[in-house]
C-alpha cells in the first residue's frame, strides 16, 4: 500500500462518499476540491462537508471549485442516480461563503506543501485542468489518479464515460500538460461490487455517525442504479482504492485521446495501446499513404520515427481491477473500528 499524502478533488455523490469514507481511514487525507459532476458544485461541497462532520474530519481544508465544464453546461442527468443534491435528500446545511472558491489555488498550495502527494480525482478534471494551466511548475511531479473514460463502452453514451463527458476539454488539457496521470476506466470500476442490502446495514451497524449516513442513501442509489440495468457496483471505490493499492488493477501505457466536437461521439476516450494503434492516432491520411509509397526507398525508417515521435504515452490506463478484492479491502477498513 502507497503511503504518500492524499488530495481529493470530487463532485460528491454517494459512491463518492463511501469512497471518502474508506480514505479516510486508509490514507494521510490531506485537502479537498470540490467541482460540479453528480449535483452542482454547491451541493457537491455541502454533501462534502456533511460526510466530514460525521465522520469527524471537519478539520480538513476544502476549496470550492468549477461550477461548469470549461465549454458549454453541466449535464444533469445524474440526479437520476444520486438524487436532485447528490445525497438522496441527506445533505445537511452549511455555509459556504466563508470557505476558499479558488480550487486550482488549492490544489497547487497542497503540491507546494507535499509534493510527492497523489491526487485523485474523483469527477470531471475541471479543477485539475485549470490548476495545471496556471501552475504548471507545481503539479509537474503530483502522480494524478483519475476515475474516467472507457474502453469497451461508455454509460454516459454507447461511447463516453460520464466523467469525461462532462468535461472532455479538461481531459484533453491535462493529457497536453504531460502529468502523471493514470486513469482508471469504466472497465476497471464497474467491478467493484457489493451485495446492497447487508453492506448498508453493517454501515449503519458498526461505522458510528458517517455509517448511518452513508446507510441512509445507499438504498435509493443502489435502486436507481438496478433500474438502469447496472450492477450494484461503487466506481469510485475503484479510484481511491487503486490509488494506494495499485497492485490491485493493471495499468497499461497508452496514447490516449478525446472527442471534443460536439458529436455522437462526445467525449469519447480512445486509447493507443499498441505501437500500430498509437501511429494511427497521430498520423494523418496523408502522412500513412507517403509511408506506403515509401516502401522500396531509403527514408521509410526515418519517416516513421519522426510520425513515431508524436505518439509517445500520456498516461497510464487501467482497464482492470480486482474488484472483488477491493471490495474486500472496502469492508475491512471501513467495519475496522467505530466511527465516533
Amino acid at each position: 500500500m502507497t503511503t504518500a499524502p492524499v488530495f481529493v478533488d470530487t463532485d460528491v455523490g454517494v459512491d463518492d462518499a463511501v469512497a471518502i469514507a474508506w480514505l479516510l481511514r486508509a490514507a494521510k487525507v490531506i485537502g479537498f476540491t470540490t467541482v460540479f459532476g453528480n449535483s452542482s458544485v454547491e451541493d457537491a461541497t455541502s454533501n462534502l462537508l456533511t460526510l466530514l462532520h460525521a465522520a469527524g474530519f471537519c478539520h480538513l481544508p476544502v476549496a470550492v471549485g468549477a461550477a461548469a465544464p470549461l465549454v458549454g453546461a453541466r449535464p444533469r442527468i445524474t440526479t437520476l442516480i444520486h438524487g436532485v443534491d447528490g445525497f438522496w435528500g441527506a445533505q445537511g446545511s452549511y455555509d459556504l461563503v466563508r470557505l476558499p472558491h479558488d480550487a486550482p489555488s488549492a490544489i497547487a498550495a497542497a503540491a507546494r506543501t507535499y509534493p510527492a502527494m497523489t491526487l485523485v480525482a474523483l469527477g470531471p478534471l475541471t479543477n485539475v485542468a485549470l490548476a495545471v494551466e496556471r501552475f504548471p511548475a507545481d503539479l509537474a511531479g503530483v502522480r494524478v489518479v483519475a476515475l474516467g473514460g472507457a474502453w469497451r463502452g461508455g454509460n454516459m453514451t454507447p461511447v463516453a464515460e460520464f466523467n469525461i463527458y462532462a468535461d472532455p476539454h479538461a481531459l484533453e488539457r491535462v493529457l497536453a500538460a504531460g502529468l502523471r496521470l493514470e486513469l482508471v476506466t469504466l472497465d476497471a470500476f464497474d467491478r467493484v461490487v457489493v451485495d446492497p442490502e447487508p453492506f448498508a446495514q453493517a454501515l449503519a451497524e458498526r461505522c458510528g455517525p458517517a455509517g448511518e449516513l452513508l446507510a441512509s442513501m445507499l438504498p435509493p442509489y443502489f435502486g436507481a442504479v438496478a433500474s438502469l440495468d447496472g450492477v450494484p457496483s461503487l466506481p469510485d471505490v475503484a479510484a481511491v482504492v487503486y490509488a494506494l493499492n495499485p497492485d490491485l488493477g493493471t495499468a497499461s501505457p497508452a496514447l490516449v485521446r478525446v472527442v471534443t466536437e460536439r458529436c455522437y461521439a462526445y467525449g469519447q476516450t480512445i486509447f493507443g495501446f499498441a505501437p500500430a494503434e498509437r501511429l494511427r492516432l497521430v498520423a494523418s491520411d496523408e502522412e500513412l499513404n507517403a509511408l506506403v509509397e515509401a516502401a522500396g526507398g531509403l527514408d521509410l525508417e526515418a519517416a516513421v520515427r519522426e510520425i513515431e515521435q508524436g505518439a509517445r504515452d500520456n498516461a497510464l490506463v487501467v482497464c482492470d481491477v480486482d474488484g472483488a478484492a477491493m471490495a474486500e479491502l472496502l469492508c475491512t477498513v471501513l467495519y475496522a473500528e467505530r466511527v465516533t
